[in-house]
């Protein structure tokens, strides 16, 4: 039996990654930090697929959709990642300080993840968001779209890293180090798509997917510390804050 053209893996890997981010909300009656992190990721895998054919297919509306609905999750996450943060931090000092922040800002993401189920029981409003996206996609004509096209997403995706690389290193502001970090995630999960959509890109380098992650990884951690210092700033009546805040910006942020 002849393999589907590659515009169709990628459809059928796009309605996966829709229904990954679809039942990982569903579970958030169990664990909604847990449910919230898979969902923004398999959503995140999704826009980075689309991003590869936007000049061929008519992907906007779909991927307006699925960028509100991960948006919306934002600050949940951002609150469970600063806690994790502060607890990575507490833990080899041994120092009450940091582990009372850590506990502060932990309880802190556990009433903001109440508040939100409470509105939305589920994140069924989110569930069916990014069902409606999945449905938007799924009428497109992916069996139009050529292995060539798919690779030129690649190369042009790579080309937008590589400028918000050096973006980044002239101004290393706040803003054009987390622009290089989308981007780089982005291209990483793009790299990492070809091997399930069975595409070869010519003269593409097989350590390519190593590198980007310890990339990505790395300007992850640093802006983890970034908008751990940012919530830090903004909890006055946290005690020691002062001394954490000194010590945060003794942490090395190279990459």
């Amino acid at each position: 039996m002849p393999s589907p053209p590659p515009g169709s893996r990628l459809g059928h890997l796009l309605q996966r990654e829709c229904l990954a981010a679809v039942e990982a909300l569903a579970t958030a009656d169990r664990d909604a930090h847990a449910g919230v992190h898979e969902a923004r990721k398999a959503i995140r895998r999704a826009r980075s697929l689309l991003a590869l054919v936007a000049r061929e297919l008519d992907v906007q509306a779909a991927d307006r959709i699925l960028r509100r609905a991960g948006a919306s999750l934002g600050a949940l996450r951002d609150a469970r990642a600063v806690a994790l943060t502060a607890d990575r931090l507490a833990r080899p000092r041994d120092d009450a300080t940091w582990s009372l922040a850590a506990a502060t800002l932990q309880a802190r993401a556990d009433r903001l993840a109440r508040r939100e189920l409470a509105v939305d029981p589920r994140f069924a409003r989110r569930r069916r968001a990014i069902q409606r996206a999945a449905r938007l996609l799924r009428d497109l004509p992916w069996a139009d779209v050529r292995s060539a096209d798919i690779r030129t997403g690649v190369v042009r995706q790579a080309r937008r890293a590589e400028r918000a690389g050096r973006r980044a290193d002239r101004h290393p502001d706040p803003d054009n180090l987390h622009r290089w970090r989308r981007r780089v995630r982005r291209l990483r999960m793009q790299v990492d798509a070809l091997d399930a959509l069975r595409i070869d890109v010519p003269a593409h380098d097989p350590g390519a997917s190593r590198r980007l992650h310890r990339l990505s990884d790395a300007l992850g951690a640093r802006q983890d510390l970034a908008v751990l210092e940012e919530t830090l700033r903004r909890l006055r009546a946290l005690d020691g804050r002062r001394e954490l805040l000194a010590q945060l910006q003794a942490q090395p942020r190279s990459t």
